[in-house]
């Protein structure tokens, strides 16, 4: 997310300004609920754009905001807002235990299935909801007119600039890597689910605050409020104006609430036309309404930030020594790994080579955390480490790469660079050289031998034998999930099983 601009910042300023100087009272009604169901489009953005996560259960927590200000209205006024906000966000951190744990398309069925719960209780529990006929008549002491659009506009914009200055920096970085690429986040000890957890309950919050705006707005609340229309109106509006845009939600906002009212001679008709203009701007700008403004501004697009390895490598303190002893890994019938064991010290190069499928990123996998061992143990010093998730493993020591660049926009080395930045005492380089220049691969050469000067344990694969050779202290050759030699770059190269199983047989038989 870029940070909010001057220009944006007096777009955010002005409408309201205008409006409670200009408009009539329906003009600043329609204000007031732009400004709603923008507040609930900014928490809705936590979740869908920054995580990438399909949340379906929004537009239901909306209603429960709105269903608690219409019951506790009547005594406490405009504190009742902030109850609002703790029933959205105590049901979402209630469920997003279980929840968050699950895939992409199994969230979002979860939480499509939380918002048919709340909907249906709407409906059923009459003593509470008023079942069909709603709620009314509870509008008394809460404030309405201007003043309801000032409060709705300064929480509007605070939580605008609070997102985008936090999600402007590291934060944004950190967001990215969960969004496009988990696992490597996970490697580099970031808690995906404790970041998802948190983003679900505020965004819930933002939603139930938004609900009991609305609330005092209309005062009237029934069972529509919790159903379906309303989650698709909040989800296309993020959509149209822009899911990771600070103004997105804003500019989705103000077409979902106003192009009802233009278009109100073509009575329903108008569902077909708003249908139109989303398929347009998905087409035309996928990333939302407030980047197209921006590109016709001529502001450019913020690069996502590449880390580069550092001149000067600290030396680094932690763990001594990562040992593995017995270890094996199953996926079905077939045995990837079996009874691995070896050391690596600090300050030591190994490198792990072997024919493809012999079990090399399996092995690489199951000491980062991606995979579970089947047996044996991995440890840190006197810790042992097998039993723990991927983003702790990475924070007591273990750094990783992958053999596919996972990010836009990052380079070979930018993969090593996040790696490194975690302050790992082991970094496990899965083919790094693949694909190199020979300038590349000097420079590889170049930034291993540094690495080992920092006190870095490195554990390398790659196909290179020849860089393997010149960089590593010892090599590792697995076979079909076995360790069949191990020691000194020149002995294990002159094994004969080493020669016949990853050298080829031809030149076995020299």
């Amino acid at each position: 997310m870029r940070a909010l601009d001057k220009f944006w910042l007096a777009v955010l300023i002005l409408l309201p300004v205008l409006a409670l100087l200009v408009l009539p009272p329906f003009g600043q009604r329609m204000v007031i609920l732009v400004g709603v169901y923008a507040l609930m489009g900014v928490g809705y953005q936590l979740v869908f754009g920054q995580l990438g996560a399909l949340n379906l259960a929004q537009g239901a927590l909306f209603g429960v905001g709105a269903y608690t200000v219409a019951l506790t209205a009547p005594t406490l006024g405009l504190l009742s807002l902030p109850v609002a906000i703790l029933a959205a966000a105590l049901p979402a951190a209630i469920v997003a235990g279980p929840i968050l744990r699950l895939q992409s398309h199994y969230f979002a069925l979860a939480t499509l299935a939380l918002a048919s719960l709340i909907h249906l209780a709407a409906v059923h529990v009459e003593s509470i909801t008023g079942g069909a006929n709603g709620l009314a008549g509870f509008t008394a002491l809460l404030p309405r007119g201007p003043i309801l659009l000032v409060i709705v506009w300064i929480c509007l914009i605070l939580t605008i600039v609070v997102q985008a200055r936090l999600f402007a920096g590291p934060m944004g970085e950190r967001a990215r890597l969960l969004r496009q690429a988990p696992l490597v986040a996970a490697t580099l000890g970031i808690d995906g689910g404790r970041w998802r957890l948190v983003a679900f309950v505020i965004g819930s919050a933002l939603a139930g605050l938004a609900g009991g705006l609305s609330a005092a707005v209309s005062g009237v609340v029934s069972p529509e409020i919790t159903g379906f229309p309303i989650m698709v109106l909040c989800l296309t509006s993020v959509v149209l104006g822009g899911a990771r845009h600070p103004m997105g939600a804003v500019l989705g906002a103000a077409i979902a609430v106003c192009l009802p009212e233009l278009l109100r001679d073509l009575q329903s008709a108008w569902l077909l036309a708003y249908a139109a203009a989303t398929l347009l701007v998905v087409l035309w700008a996928p990333e939302g309404l407030a980047t197209l403004i921006d590109r016709w501004r001529g502001v450019r697009p913020v690069p996502p930030v590449s880390p580069v390895v550092p001149a000067h490598l600290e030396a680094v303190d932690g763990p001594q020594r990562l040992t593995l002893d017995g270890v094996a890994k199953h996926f079905g019938g077939v045995a990837a790994l079996q009874g691995v064991s070896f050391t690596l010290e600090r300050g030591e190069v190994v490198g792990l080579i072997g024919a493809n499928g012999s079990g090399k990123t399996t092995l690489l996998n199951v000491i980062g955390g991606l995979e579970c061992a089947d047996g044996g143990t991995i440890m840190l010093d006197e810790r042992r480490i097998n039993h723990l998730a991927p983003h702790a493993i990475a924070r007591v020591g273990v750094g990783r790469s992958f053999q596919s660049l996972a990010l836009t926009g990052d380079t070979r080395t930018a993969d090593i660079a996040h790696a490194i930045e975690t302050g790992a005492s082991f970094l496990l380089l899965d083919e790094p050289a693949a694909g190199a220049t020979d300038r590349e691969r000097s420079d590889l050469a170049s930034l291993i031998a540094r690495l080992r000067a920092a006190g870095r344990g490195v554990l390398i694969i790659d196909h290179d034998i020849e860089l393997l050779s010149r960089t590593c202290d010892r090599l590792i050759c697995l076979d079909r999930g076995a360790v069949v030699a191990i020691g000194r770059p020149a002995e294990v190269r002159a094994n004969p099983i080493v020669r016949a199983s990853f050298l080829g047989v031809e030149e076995a038989a020299e």
